[in-house]
């Protein structure tokens, strides 16, 4: 085996490269039979090495062949020995080969590496290369200051003086900038004489301040290397003088003394200061001797320091009987102590001593030879860079050589661990190691020490290891310990970066790992374990886990010896002078502040995070998640978010989220978070925190003002704003109802003034549609700042957090809950989830629910609020705090006071005082919620009512939920303040009680319909009280509309209480009347409007409500003639067939605008670069010109002479393109309308053009398949860009005008160089046809739309696709981004236009309205508006984002399928395509319950005749049959294939039969769930299915133009109904089973006789798709539903139509009948999400159709509403209404 292995290391060798006699040993090991033979003979090999490499070394042979062989024999010979397996001796060999430079050593290094340890875990692979990169050393990196900038240490002033010698300027070594500002400075003395004034000055400091404190001794001591003569001898004289004449060795001084001499340029110490030195610290030595051992360590280590600062300055001619003896003897005596820390101390110094005496020592020639010997603070950078660590190992071997005693301490390091755990507590066999280094022979390993302390200063890291490893003296013990001294150094010191620091711990690992490399010396192994205990326990976090990590992995190191020795050392007691680090300071100290006239900040500093640290206590918190957008689905990580935000060059951040949505509590945890870095790092960044409510004026100052209120002092201000940074926390922006940028107005980051970035918290329902102009940072010229501008939107709570809360909430508190309490409430308890992923709500709901629902509760059938939240959370935190009153000893005014409250209730008078306070805020601070009270300065205004300490309100104050800090009184939570607000309108506790007469109040003709009030008997004294009580409060005086949080409670109360509700009514009614009650009347109508309040009928004539939103609310039939409207919302209004005649309507918003109609199709359109103008180009070749203020037609041109298409546009130009013969494109001026320029070129039709950035330049795109780039000005065409295979559908030009990019038939999209005309790239898409791109408006992104109905973004630089957007279900013929590049529109063939987030890439609105495809869509300039153009001649406008707030959807999220009565008429049944059922109260309209299994949408539903029971067929393929009472599912029933499409009782209830779209009918038995029989025979898909009244029969309507009539029993076909012409829809038995009706595809309705099986009448009128048919109880009318959005009554006998039902906004695909007492009323369920009911009345033969309410509705409806004669309504306005189908 050994031979084969060997041989195939020779074969490798070229032929006459073997030398001799090392072949002939190598040939000899070849012949062995195994490994074990061949190891003894490898020795030999060995042997002739080190002879080849002593004879290269020592210069005997100087042949370069010769050298050669030395290198390439260490070479082979490992590549042997690692064949056997001797990894670490292979890794030594490898090492060797790689000092003397052969070539193949770095790969064969490395594999060594891997395979000596492939396993490795923390430790590493042996011997691998472990500081990888050189990084900025500790004492370098300053900055360069400006012209009297301010210098921020005496490193940095150091640093900048030795810059100012001219002679520098020639000097290669400086960097650019170091060499610019040099030649800067040298011209300008004034600069100069500042500078070398500053050092004077500083030392002078020194020498006066009396405590001489160790950061002063450095800063003192660093500028050593720079100061005049006169002035360094004095502050020499200080050290000596304090350390000789102090009576306690002062060890600052003593270091400051090494420093001194290390930095001191040569020429300024004097040979008798040294001796002096020397002398003095002999004499110290010897008084010190008998001291603790921690006193003569650290004065060894200073002798040490010392010498190595008389080794580096060049002394010479020092006398050995002056010097040398005693010292030497003192440190000699040392040798017997026990401790190896001094003993390896001692001889340290001994052996710097030793190279003292001589003329130029071994050291300095080594320096002398390889590079240059330092000299103060840029000598030493000068040394370091010229340092050749190569040169410097070869001069250590030869040193090496040349010094005796180096083989013994070698062979010393190579024992074994032999007794090794008995000598770790004495050290005994390092002692003895180290005997030989006090003899008088110096050792090599003390230069290679300084070498490496040399490197270590320039932060040469890889050569540093790189001598560590190749130092010959690299198994003496001294070396050993010296390197381990250094590397813990390194890893401790944290002016290193936290990877030097791991990487020296990792390279002290191996060090103790790796025996064949560094030997077994039990005493170095010692060493290594007691340093990585130490870093272990004093280190950081990251830092302390690495080390910890490694001692894991150490612990199982090596043999059972090794092992034992592991266990000894880390039982073993730890010196406490193991590492020693004085780490150079960067930050300025006092006499550098002194000198600059700086004040102190840091204490202040310091103070302000104490406070803010205590304020902040331990809160429960949850790490909040946020989204990019309030539509968005995907959530993100807020605190990483942000944190990223800080380390980024952006400057504001924006956190906005709802009411309690957790943005001050982020704000505040952020804010700790960055306080904890500053302290920890040392980071530059200061965190501010500011509530922006308790500020005087946030506008201007800000930060100036908030440092005031922390008691910094003007000058410390200016120091803060000239030289730091902050991170400023802005909370409460919409509560200090700011409408300033204030990082704008406070001028943050310009010259001169404060630099910081901004993360501010604003609620969502504060900001409009503009928000961002209040918060992106803008240039001067008014440029947006975007690229420094982010924002996020917190998110709700999601199941986990909630969890996460609840189990801290638990722990930290003593509850009568435990957390699975909670969890099993917020489960069971309809809605409470949804409300507690609002944290505040949480946070009140976890404090509150077990009083307000008690233990062991049935949660199923409790109800609660938010309002009750807040209601029992006062409740509760009064009631406490009136306990604790009462235990605490108060004074006698105070107990007189609270035995008053105590007796006349406190409760309620904390909450009246509450209330009363929460008004007075609201009102005489305009709604800013932070209060500043003085009583000096406040004690004549209204703020003494509340806040002097008379009539005991110093004890409501302390009861209720206020807090106070310096001066400054708020509620807990803004909520608070607004739900106190709201307490002014409504106090359920404090209502009036009025008598039991009913009614008080009633309504004026159907109950279930008019509201009109009157006097029906004599209104109470009380009643009258209640509603002049609301005039009079807020309520009655300012307008609440812009108070979300406060309506919403509102809204809550007049849910839950009638007489609120009734009050609320009867002040709209006093407003016909009475002009005070305008203000209460808009508040009122706002309330109930959001709290699902239909007024259909309602007699509203002449109410005042003006200022009021009645967005969403249903208005059917109402009578709102002569109403004051002025200024109301009626964004998504129902005002089906009301009166509004006479109504004053100025300044009305609707919230959309009206489309345009043209006379052909649209096919163009685009808005014009000023945004005043669109135009529209129609098919026929016309275009017209719009006012975008009025939107009215100001221009039209028709079609020119010669012109063969429509007209071309191009985003925000003035400029129309149209094609003339030939294929000509001209060029027209609509100023004008004159053709200015002809293009001549293309072959076919041009299908795009688009102009460059610059309006300089055209591109056109067409048939031809070519794109041709043309001068405007002279016509000519300058590139012609050939590619695409197919027709070119569109251009975009990049926006900076060098790039376009053009999309195809061909599936491709090319990116062109405008200028070159070379194609960049070609983007693949699906393979269909691409019908649209578009550049963002930053030039990084493309988006394309094509026929794959997707529409997919692209990165420009790589021309990867980034990600499909999916949503359109058929060709997407158009993309176009949003000015700011936010949001992408897209149109297509399904008609819809498509709002897209590009960030998250969601769908935020699908706008539907055209009825056939898009053609075309554009961005108003200021991306406010969407204009798109369809083929069904309109333009509709869009506006992209609305300030109204919607009504929360009470009813289905998605279409409404199917709806069913219920048996007695009481409730209805609803399904959708969200998946739900919905049971409905008929005379409320309120939804009961929503029944959750089905899996996919729910396309029929149906009642039991028995009256607990329905059934819901689905998508999912099965048949769900549901309990009523309890909501559960208890059967379900599989065995169709495709959907469910219809489900029928029988009349008993006993059976089911249901239709799918597998063809079949099957008739199931509801009891068994069984199927008892399958129908077959129809051939396309079952729509629909019915019952005859008797249940023998069953009729079926199907995609195959059929209805069938089938035998229940048997399952046979009686008749099949043959007439349609399409699918049908809808079938129906009329009440006495001779008729059936049917409706389908054809858009007719047909009645059927059920004897003949004839077609008996036909009913047209729809203009699409019937979908659903309904016989009346009666019989005598059908109802039918249609895709033209109408509901038609149709009369059975005669087959007229008796009314149309408009109104819809999307197919009716839902019918049901019920007889009433007083007639017939109508369900409906349509595609718009709506279920309705209707009231069918008749007035002698005329029908009319009344809403009685709706569950939802999202559309602005006006047909048949009349606004005759209305006043102020403007003409946009009066188109919009017109369009609705309103009369005017």
């Amino acid at each position: 085996m050994s031979r084969s292995l060997i041989s195939s290391s020779l074969n490798d060798v070229p032929p006459g490269d073997t030398t001799d006699p090392t072949d002939e040993h190598l040939e000899n090991a070849c012949n062995a039979e195994t490994s074990t033979k061949a190891m003894p003979l490898y020795h030999n090999v060995e042997a002739v090495i080190k002879d080849e490499e002593n004879a290269v070394v020592n210069k005997r042979i100087s042949d370069r062949t010769l050298n050669d062989d030395v290198d390439r024999t260490y070479y082979r010979h490992e590549e042997i020995v690692e064949e056997l397996e001797q990894h670490s001796k292979a890794q030594k060999s490898y090492g060797e080969a790689e000092m003397w430079r052969y070539p193949d050593v770095a790969s064969q290094h490395s594999r060594i590496s891997q395979s000596a340890n492939p396993n490795a875990s923390i430790l590493g692979s042996a011997q691998q290369v472990i500081f990888t990169k050189d990084v900025t050393p500790s004492i370098a990196g300053f900055t360069l200051p400006e012209v009297g900038g301010r210098i921020t240490s005496t490193l940095q002033l150091a640093y900048c003086i030795s810059l100012l010698d001219s002679s520098l300027i020639s000097n290669e070594e400086l960097s650019k900038t170091e060499h610019d500002w040099s030649q800067a400075m040298i011209n300008n003395p004034d600069e100069q004489a500042r500078l070398h004034t500053m050092a004077t000055d500083i030392t002078r400091a020194f020498v006066r301040d009396e405590l001489k404190r160790p950061d002063i001794v450095i800063e003192a001591t660093n500028l050593a290397a720079v100061l005049e003569y006169d002035e360094f001898r004095k502050l020499l004289q200080v050290f000596i003088d304090g350390i000789g004449k102090s009576l306690l060795l002062n060890f600052h001084l003593l270091d400051g003394l090494s420093l001194l001499i290390r930095n001191a340029p040569q020429e300024n110490i004097d040979l008798d200061d040294l001796v002096k030195i020397l002398e003095l610290l002999g004499d110290r030595f010897q008084d010190t001797h008998q001291q603790s051992a921690q006193h003569i360590y650290r004065l060894v280590l200073t002798i040490s320091r010392v010498l190595d600062s008389m080794v580096d300055s060049q002394v010479k001619g020092i006398k050995r009987e002056q010097l040398h003896e005693p010292l030497s003897q003192y440190l000699k005596d040392l040798q017997k102590t026990p401790d190896p820390s001094m003993v390896y101390r001692a001889v340290y110094a001994y052996q710097a001593l030793q190279y003292i005496p001589d003329d130029e020592t071994i050291l300095q020639t080594l320096l002398r030879r390889t590079g240059k010997v330092a000299k103060g603070v840029s000598g030493v950078v000068s040394a370091v860079k010229a340092l050749n660590v190569n040169d410097f190992i070869k001069e250590l071997m030869r040193v090496q050589e040349s010094l005796a005693g180096a083989s013994e301490a070698i062979s010393m390091a190579s024992d074994a661990y032999q007794n090794a755990k008995a000598l770790v507590g004495s050290g005994q066999g390092f002692l003895e190691s180290l005997q030989e280094s006090f003899s008088s022979r110096k050792s090599a390993w003390y230069p290679a020490l300084r070498g490496l302390d040399l490197l270590i200063q320039g932060g040469r890291l890889s050569e540093f290891e790189t001598l560590i490893r190749q130092a010959p003296c690299r198994k003496d013990p001294a070396y050993q310990w010296g390197v381990c001294q250094r590397l813990g150094e390194l890893a401790i010191n944290m002016f290193w970066d936290i990877n030097t620091r791991q990487c020296a711990i990792s390279l002290l690992g191996e060090m103790y790992a790796d025996d064949a490399t560094w030997g077994q010396l039990a005493s170095t192994k010692q060493l290594t374990l007691r340093i990585l205990h130490k870093l272990s326990e004093s280190s950081e976090g990251e830092l302390a886990s690495h080390a910890k990590g490694l001692l894991l992995d150490l612990e199982m190191n090596g043999d059972s010896e090794k092992r034992s020795l592991y266990q000894a050392c880390m039982q073993e007691d730890q010196s406490s002078y193991l590492l020693a680090v004085t780490p150079p300071s960067h930050e300025s100290s006092r006499l550098l502040d002194i000198v600059q006239n700086k004040p102190d900040v840091e204490a202040p500093l310091l103070q302000l995070k104490r406070e803010r640290l205590k304020e902040h206590g331990r809160d429960v918190y949850i790490l909040p998640r946020a989204k990019t957008s309030a539509n968005a689905t995907k959530t993100f990580d807020l605190t990483s978010n942000v944190q990223e935000f800080l380390d980024s060059g952006k400057k504001v951040f924006l956190v906005l989220g709802d009411s309690g949505s957790g943005k001050s509590t982020f704000n505040r945890a952020l804010e700790i978070n960055l306080w904890h870095k500053y302290s920890k790092t040392g980071g530059k960044k200061i965190p501010l925190f500011i509530h922006l409510p308790a500020m005087k004026d946030p506008k201007r100052d800000l930060i100036a003002e908030r440092l005031r209120q922390a008691n910094f002092t003007e000058n410390q201000i200016i120091e803060l704003k000239l030289y730091h940074r902050f991170v400023l926390i802005c909370d409460g922006y919409d509560e200090s109802q700011q409408t300033s940028n204030l990082y704008m107005t406070n001028q943050l980051n310009q010259p001169g003034q404060w630099q910081a970035q901004m993360v501010i918290g604003c609620r969502t329902e504060y900001i409009g549609s503009d928000y961002k102009t209040y918060f992106q940072p803008t240039g001067r010229n008014g440029s947006g700042g975007s690229e420094l501008y982010q924002e996020a939107i917190v998110a709700p709570f999601n199941k986990k957090q909630v969890q996460d809360c609840i189990e801290q909430y638990v722990d930290s508190e003593k509850l009568l809950w435990r957390a699975e309490d909670y969890q099993r409430a917020f489960e069971q308890v309809p809605n409470l989830m949804d409300l507690v992923k609002n944290p505040f709500l949480l946070k009140l709901a976890l404090d509150v629910l077990p009083r307000l629902l008690g233990v062991n509760s049935d949660f199923s059938i409790a109800r609660i609020t938010r309002v009750e939240l807040y209601d029992e959370f006062v409740h509760q935190w009064i009631q406490r705090n009136h306990i604790r009153l009462t235990e605490i000893d108060l004074c006698p005014r105070d107990r007189e006071a609270l035995k008053v409250f105590l007796d006349e209730g406190f409760c309620q008078h904390g909450v009246r005082f509450m209330k009363d306070l929460a008004i007075a805020i609201y009102e005489e601070q305009g709604g800013n919620p932070v209060v500043h009270y003085s009583d000096h300065v406040d004690h004549k205004t209204w703020k003494k009512a509340f806040f002097d300490n008379c009539d005991g309100k110093n004890l409501l104050r302390e009861a209720i939920p206020f807090i106070h800090s310096n001066g400054q009184y708020r509620f807990i939570h803004k909520s608070v303040l607004e739900y106190g607000i709201s307490l002014a309108a409504y106090d359920p506790s404090a209502r009036v009680e009025t008598t039991q007469q009913e009614p008080r109040i009633s309504r004026r003709g159907s109950t279930s319909s008019a509201f009109s009030f009157e006097d029906t008997a004599s209104i109470d004294e009380p009643v009258v009280a209640m509603e002049q009580h609301l005039l009079d409060s807020p309520f009655g005086r300012k307008s609440f509309v812009h108070e979300p949080s406060v309506v919403q409670f509102l809204v809550e109360r007049a849910q839950q209480q009638p007489d609120f509700r009734e009050l609320l009514l009867a002040v709209i009614e006093r407003s016909k009347t009475e002009k005070t009650a305008r203000i209460a009347a808009a508040n009122a109508i706002t309330v109930l409007v959001r709290s699902g309040e239909q007024f259909n009928g309602a007699d509203l004539k002449d109410i005042k409500i003006p200022g009021a939103d009645l967005s969403y609310g249903i208005f059917d039939s109402a009578r709102l003639d002569r109403a004051d409207l002025r200024k109301t919302k009626l964004q998504n209004i129902w005002l089906r067939n009301a009166n509004l005649n006479w109504a004053e309507m100025q300044g009305v918003q609707f919230g959309e605008l009206p489309f345009l109609k043209e006379d052909d199709a649209v096919y163009q359109c685009a808005y014009w670069h000023d945004g005043k103008t669109l135009a529209v180009g129609l098919r026929n070749g016309s275009f017209s010109l719009y006012d975008t203020s009025s939107w009215e037609k100001i221009k039209e041109f028709g079609r020119f002479e010669g012109q063969q298409r429509w007209p071309l546009f191009s985003e925000a130009s003035d400029q129309v393109a149209f094609i003339g013969p030939d294929y000509i494109l001209g060029l027209l001026d609509v100023k004008t309308g004159n053709c200015f320029q002809v293009l001549k070129g293309h072959t076919d039709w041009a299908n795009s053009v688009v102009y460059s950035p610059s309006g300089g330049k055209a591109a056109s795109g067409g048939r031809d398949k070519t794109v041709r780039v043309w001068d405007i000005d002279t016509g000519e065409c300058i590139h012609v860009l050939r590619g695409h295979d197919n027709a070119i559908n569109s251009l975009a030009y990049s926006p900076c005008g060098y790039k376009i990019a053009s999309a195809g038939f061909d599936g491709t999209i090319r990116l062109w160089n405008v200028e070159t005309g070379e194609c960049i790239h070609v983007l693949l898409g699906d393979g269909t046809e691409v019908y649209s791109v578009a550049y963002s408006p930053k030039g990084g992104q493309i988006a394309s739309g094509s026929k794959g109905a997707t529409i997919r973004l692209w990165d420009v630089e790589t021309g990867n696709c980034i990600h499909d957007l999916r949503g359109h279900v058929r060709t997407v013929y158009l993309v176009a981004y949003s000015p700011d590049g936010s949001q992408i529109i897209s149109g297509g063939q399904d008609k819809t236009i498509r709002l897209w987030d590009v960030e998250t890439r969601d769908c935020i609105h699908t706008l539907p309205g055209h009825s056939t495809l898009v053609s075309c869509i554009a961005y108003s300039p200021n991306g406010s508006q969407i204009a798109s153009g369809s083929s069904d001649a309109t333009v509709r406008l869009w506006t992209t984002e609305s300030n109204y707030i919607a009504r929360v959807a009470l009813g289905h999220a998605m279409g409404v399928n199917s709806v069913a009565y219920s048996p007695n008429g009481s409730h209805i049944i609803s399904g959708s395509d969200d998946k739900t059922i919905r049971l409905w109260d008929v005379e409320t309209g309120n939804c009961v319950y929503n029944f959750l299994d089905h899996s996919e949408r729910v396309g029929c539903v149906a009642y039991s005749p028995k009256e607990g029971q329905i059934a819901s067929g689905s998508s999912d393929m099965t048949v769900k049959l549901w309990d009523v009472e309890t909501g559960g599912c208890f059967n379900t029933l599989r065995g169709h294939e495709k959907a469910v499409c219809s489900v029928v009782y029988s009349p008993n209830g006993d059976r089911v039969a249901s239709g799918s779209d597998d063809q079949t009918v099957r008739l199931w038995d509801v009891k068994t769930g069984g199927c008892l029989r399958i129908m077959h025979g129809h051939i396309g898909d079952v729509n629909c299915i019915a019952y005859s009244p008797k249940g023998d029969r069953i009729i079926s309507g199907s995609h195959d133009s059929t209805v069938k009539l089938w035998d229940v029993e048997t399952g046979e076909t009686i008749h099949t109904l043959q007439g349609h012409e399409g699918h049908i829809y809808g079938v129906s038995y009329s009440p006495n089973g001779d008729q059936i009706t049917s409706g389908g595809a054809d858009k007719t309705v047909r009645l059927w006789d059920i004897q003949t099986a004839c077609c008996i009448r036909i009913l047209r009128g729809h203009v699409g798709t019937v979908v659903n048919v309904a016989y009346s109880p009666d019989g005598d009318k059908v109802a039918s539903g249609s895709f033209d959005k109408k509901l038609r009554l149709w009369n059975v006998e005669t087959g007229q139509c008796l009314t149309v039902i408009p109104g819809f906004n999307g197919s009716v695909f839902g019918v049901a009948w019920k007889s009433t007492s007083n007639g017939e009323c109508l369900v409906t369920g349509s595609i718009d999400k709506s279920v309705r009911h209707w009231e069918i009345i008749r007035e002698q033969d005329e029908y009319t159709v009344q809403l009685h309410w709706s569950s939802s509705h999202d559309a602005f409806t006006a047909i048949d509403a009349s606004f005759k004669e209305v006043r102020g309504l403007s003409k946009v306005n009066q188109t919009l209404i017109d369009q609705r189908g309103a009369v005017l």
